[in-house]
């Protein structure tokens, strides 16, 4: 299977010229169609929620093909949920994912932030002193200070 550079293109193609007669303007009516819907189909998708769903975004092709043998070119889906933390109190938070880990599992991106609505504040986790990770049950968030309200996003591929 091959792919042209347009499949990797998040942006909608711009079309000007089309034939005039529909014998001709008929096939490249279909392909410009399908270049606008794998431009709008490969794009990350902007919901954020406590549940689990696709992001949008398409990984390499599985690690079982390539221990079967198999070259195919089957892109793998990213799953994303946001986890919720009511509170963070200075020092070590765990909140339960939900999601099962196993050897099936691939984490891709976890991160967080940390908002105080009393003082106006917040910060990104991790940095230099706040971290966040996970484990079979809980993401994990260990922070310095108190904080109203956390959240956690975290981005991972299921392989099949």
């Amino acid at each position: 299977m091959t792919f042209d550079s347009q499949q990797f293109d998040s942006y909608v193609p711009i079309f000007d010229v089309m034939p005039t007669k529909w014998e001709e303007a008929s096939p490249a009516i279909v392909e410009h169609l399908k270049k606008i819907s794998n431009a709008v189909n490969i794009r990350e998708i902007g919901w954020f929620l406590d549940e689990e769903l696709l992001s949008g975004k398409a990984f390499i092709p599985g690690l079982n093909n390539f221990a079967s043998g198999q070259t195919s070119q089957q892109f793998r889906q990213i799953f994303r949920k946001v986890i919720v933390f009511p509170s963070l109190t200075a020092g070590i938070n765990t909140e339960p994912h939900m999601i099962t880990i196993d050897g099936n599992f691939t984490l891709i991106q976890l991160w967080g932030s940390a908002t105080d609505a009393v003082a106006f504040t917040g910060e990104p986790i991790p940095n230099g002193v706040d971290t966040i990770s996970y484990d079979a049950t809980n993401i994990i968030i260990t922070v310095a200070s108190n904080y109203t309200r956390g959240l956690a996003v975290i981005e991972y591929l299921q392989e099949l």
